[in-house]
């Protein structure tokens, strides 16, 4: 149950947001220009390193469960998703395989997957959006476009399978699509889950073994390399 939710959890990164008290946008007519532009922009960022700060606001509890990490993009097609607390996780991925760590006793132990098909998949879409291929997105998604204070793109799945799990997800952009700020999965039961985004960082250059599937870098020094560079 542990790793679908962290499946889960990777599928929501992938767009993104609701209304809790964001500012108010008017839907688009014609969402083509908007995602054209975004496509562009998208297609020339070689990495992407954000920090983030989950909620999963669930009816039954009166405050939402927090946690914090780390997301690196990569292309063409690697995903790093770790979480930092009050946890210690790493998801990695490409099109081709996929790998989950645990840190427990004070080391980490690398940990058999049961739904790698699902998670490859969640990866490549991972990658279709930071390169901008909103084309292949729309194959499995309708995406319409808002616009105001920030850009939001809300997709709903066109598989019913899929919409039994998620009703739609949403991103919020910068007005000029320079940045993600938040990312949020609304459930049909009215639960979701919500990314806030910051310190958003594209172009970044990642050290040796960032990515590496058996022995992933420690984030630290990761983020020390990503930061030292600015």
């Amino acid at each position: 149950m542990k790793t679908l939710i962290r499946i889960l959890t990777l599928a929501r990164a992938l767009v993104a947001v609701s209304a809790w008290g964001e500012p108010p946008t008017k839907p688009v007519i014609d969402s083509q220009p908007v995602l054209s532009d975004l496509q562009h922009k998208m297609a020339s960022v070689r990495s992407v390193y954000l920090e983030f700060t989950q909620e999963r606001v669930l009816k039954l509890f009166t405050e939402p469960l927090k946690t914090e990490g780390v997301m690196l993009i990569e292309r063409p097609d690697k995903i790093r998703w770790e979480t930092t607390a009050p946890y210690q996780s790493i998801l990695l991925g490409d099109q081709k395989t996929v790998a989950q760590f645990e840190f427990n006793d004070g080391k980490w132990e690398k940990l058999k997957l049961g739904f790698p098909q699902l998670l490859q998949r969640v990866m490549q879409q991972m990658a279709l959006m930071n390169q901008g291929k909103l084309d292949a997105l729309m194959t499995d998604y309708k995406i319409s476009v808002a616009t105001g204070a920030l850009t939001v793109l809300t997709m709903v799945p066109k598989d019913e399978n899929v919409r039994g799990m998620m009703s739609s997800l949403e991103v919020h952009l910068l007005p000029d699509l320079s940045a993600t700020r938040v990312v949020v999965m609304n459930e049909p039961n009215g639960d979701l889950t919500r990314i806030t985004f910051r310190n958003e960082k594209r172009d970044a250059n990642f050290p040796a073994n960032t990515f590496d599937q058996s022995k992933p870098l420690a984030i630290a020094a990761v983020q020390s390399v990503v930061k030292n560079a600015l």
